[in-house]
């Protein structure tokens, strides 16, 4: 891409799809710095022809969200939980179940502007030319994909359209969020607990089956205690992830003691692994998990009144009887 942004507030400054000043054409923005500017080809290229575009398909910034938020409302689904605990590996089951035709509930996967960063996390679970799979890597604090806001558009058979935002935070966010709500590096982790539509706490059960299960019992329930004062009225999930691997059943009842003595309105629990499961179910439960979400968003929705009027099939011609 050719030149530079100077703002100092642009994300991207290869202007590969920054927009501060909202122009569709790189030479009317005045923090294009055309002195830097650089053909990246033999052949010489005008410069009207480099426009700027809203998506670079990586994962989204905060900023990056306007863009999405133009037209509609997404719903922010909080993805949560200490580092290891499944988080990203979640997430990478899900898009690689939706590419494949899975779907949530009546809504199929239309679509994605972060589909460079789907892509970039299930990578790790597809095949590979030795036959091989692995797990994606640890969301660091300093990893290219924070904040790592990954954007779906699902549509249902109606050709209803609803955008879903995921988050896919470093696990060492919320462990300091967990230990002061006050921690400078916890801001990540109070970003989304005051603005998510509903949460999904993950609790990892090969951690939860072996000798440090104490101290993961300890984390997730810390974790659980600072999102409830968001979301006493929100879907809140309570995820076991690698289901697969069985843990006491003394331990899982404290956990989900725990929560229950919350006033979650809207509680469920789901056990999910990349394996199949019986009958399939843990990887049935990934989708399940997000239709539970969205079923209950929408039965919270409000109601559009119903007006009478002389011609009731046209609201902008009609009037009131």
């Amino acid at each position: 891409m050719a030149g530079k942004c100077s703002h100092p507030g642009c994300f991207d400054p290869d202007n590969t799809g920054c927009n501060i000043e909202g122009h569709s054409k790189l030479s009317d923005c005045k923090y294009y710095n055309k002195s830097e500017s650089v053909v990246t080809t033999d052949a010489p290229v005008a410069e009207d022809v480099y426009y700027r575009i809203p998506w670079t398909g990586n994962t989204l910034g905060l900023n990056d969200l306007n863009h999405l938020t133009m037209s509609s409302k997404p719903i922010v689904i909080g993805i949560t939980g200490v580092a290891s605990a499944g988080k990203t590996t979640f997430l990478a089951s899900l898009y690689c179940l939706l590419r494949h035709g899975k779907k949530i509930g009546d809504f199929s996967f239309a679509g994605s502007i972060t589909l460079g960063g789907w892509e970039s996390i299930a990578w790790y679970l597809s095949w590979k030319s030795n036959g091989n799979i692995q797990f994606p890597p640890h969301t660091t604090g300093n990893a290219g994909r924070v904040p790592g806001l990954l954007h779906l558009r699902l549509k249902d058979s109606n050709g209803r359209r609803k955008d879903l935002i995921f988050t896919d935070a470093p696990g060492e966010w919320f462990e300091y969020w967990r230990v002061s709500v006050n921690d400078e590096n916890a801001n990540g982790a109070k970003w989304i607990g005051q603005h998510s539509d509903a949460f999904m706490l993950f609790a990892d059960c090969e951690i939860l089956s072996g000798a440090k299960r104490g101290i993961a019992k300890l984390q997730i329930q810390g974790v659980a205690d600072r999102i409830v004062k968001n979301a006493v009225t929100l879907p809140f999930a309570l995820v076991w992830s690698k289901s697969d691997i069985q843990i006491p059943v003394s331990t899982k009842q404290q956990i989900t003691d725990h929560l229950k003595q919350f006033p979650l309105t809207n509680y469920a629990e789901f056990a999910t692994s990349v394996k199949a499961g019986e009958n399939a179910n843990y990887r049935d439960n990934i989708c399940s998990s997000i239709n539970w979400i969205l079923e209950k968003l929408e039965a919270n929705r409000n109601i559009m009144p119903q007006l009478d009027s002389l011609i009731p099939e046209d609201l902008f011609l009609s009037k009131r009887a």
